[in-house]
């Protein structure tokens, strides 16, 4: 539901894209669509005034290459947490007016903590309602959706890229709980496909449970005759030994050298904090927004003392996961550090309020 106020479009594609004689102000125009979208903050406080500017007749179309036809705007699903940002900035490059409609075109950058977290191309359509301008049609692509030299999903089975990336996208958040579910069914429907255990993978190393840990590793191993390079490497990663780890972590980059996730498992075994940083910085500029790559870059600055950009990370994480205990188990790791034993302990027991099995946040908060 994200960020779905943004898109092009063409006349075509605008049903009942009639002319008028009645013409609307151009610097009206302008002025309303870099107003409603910069105002897009503040959580609860920015939800009135994004329902105002939308028509009841919206239909959008965000990212083409994964979603194939535009939809009516789910109004339902619109929530103030989706208005985390901090600030929000927009540039229109173009306004094609059209009588009683808008064609309105521009790029539009997203800030948390002053870093950039995304960046959009746009043009929609502004229509004159009764009550004042509307949104009434979007298509948008972000500058990262049209990317190359990934690790896509190989199984030719029907119906699984959609769940693969969504195990993916829980994983990128250290959602690991959720990872592991879906990772569960992927497995089900492909029992021959070694990817599909990748989810499994990380949610038994990060809980340090060796013996189920293992069986899915041989598991998983004993499928990669049908894996692509970047995931037979990938997979291997996961060994227990850092240098034969680190090993194949290169070797997967070469296949799939922007997948952020292999870059965060690789910069994660890098006992280098500099080299780590390294390694991260690309999947960080492409994608400055996302959970794990913030979450690994905030220890490793900490690692360094700077404690001001490892602050900027773990927020950046936390503001866009804010149902994820891990960002407050990381947050409270960084108050910790910092020698705050105040909020370090807030953050830990809201980690073990959020998921009671996250044992090792109450351990943490009871020592301090």
């Amino acid at each position: 539901m994200k960020h779905l106020i943004a898109g092009t479009v063409l006349c075509t594609f605008v049903l009942g894209c009639n002319q008028s004689q009645e013409k609307m102000d151009e610097a009206a125009v302008r002025d309303f669509a870099i107003s409603h979208i910069e105002n897009q903050i503040g959580y609860d406080a920015a939800l009135e005034g994004t329902l105002a500017g939308l028509s009841s007749n919206l239909v959008t179309w965000v990212n083409p290459l994964w979603r194939n036809s535009p939809k009516p705007f789910e109004f339902d699903k619109l929530s103030g947490e989706d208005f985390y940002e901090d600030s929000i900035r927009v540039n229109i490059t173009d306004i094609l007016m059209m009588g009683d409609h808008a064609n309105v075109m521009g790029t539009i950058q997203w800030y948390i903590a002053g870093v950039e977290t995304g960046y959009r191309n746009f043009s929609g359509i502004i229509t004159q309602e009764n009550d004042g301008l509307k949104w009434l049609r979007f298509v948008a692509v972000d500058d990262n959706t049209f990317s190359r030299g990934f690790m896509f999903a190989s199984s030719q089975l029907e119906g699984v890229r959609t769940p693969y990336m969504s195990m993916r996208r829980a994983m990128l958040n250290i959602d690991n709980p959720r990872a592991k579910e879906i990772s569960d069914s992927l497995v089900g429907a492909d029992p021959t496909w070694a990817a599909a255990h990748l989810g499994q993978l990380q949610y038994y190393f990060m809980r340090k449970d060796e013996e189920n840990f293992k069986m899915t590793y041989d598991a998983a191993v004993s499928k990669l005759d049908g894996a692509t390079q970047a995931e037979r490497h990938a997979i291997l990663g996961f060994d227990l030994d850092p240098a034969v780890a680190i090993h194949h972590l290169e070797q997967a980059l070469i296949f799939a050298p922007i997948d952020p996730m292999i870059r965060i498992w690789y910069a994660y075994r890098e006992a280098d904090a500099q080299r780590a940083i390294e390694i991260l910085d690309l999947a960080w500029k492409r994608l400055p927004g996302l959970g794990a790559i913030n979450n690994m870059m905030g220890y490793k600055y900490m690692d360094l003392g700077d404690y001001d950009r490892a602050k900027q990370h773990f927020e950046i994480y936390l503001r866009v996961n804010p149902d994820v205990p891990n960002a407050y188990d990381s947050y409270g790791d960084y108050y910790a550090e910092v020698g705050d034993s105040e909020k370090a302990k807030e953050m830990y027991m809201k980690a073990y309020e959020m998921n009671n099995g996250w044992t090792v946040s109450k351990a943490k908060a009871d020592a301090l």
